[in-house]
């Protein structure tokens, strides 16, 4: 039997958002950090700005984009990378 490896690359992903307090960002930590395939997210609300690292395999920008409007936020991708 052979072993075959499989490399999974994460996504980094940052959104501009409508967040505005220290309520919103928990909001947003609580419920974003559940979706399916999100590894890290980090909620800066100063800068209204949210970054999730995710799995490609099991999620993409736009149903996390529709997670945050779930919520009642606005997002707009502002930078996305592969992660190695």
């Amino acid at each position: 039997m052979r072993n075959i490896t499989i490399l999974l690359a994460l996504v980094q992903v940052v959104f501009a958002t409508s967040i505005h307090c220290a309520n919103c960002g928990r909001k947003v930590q609580e419920n974003i950090s559940f979706e399916k395939g999100v590894k890290d997210l980090k909620v800066d609300v100063p800068s209204k700005q949210v970054t999730v690292t995710f799995n490609p395999a099991k999620t993409d920008t736009v149903k996390l984009k529709k997670a945050l409007k779930k919520l009642g936020y606005d997002a707009v991708v502002v930078d996305y990378k592969d992660l190695q």
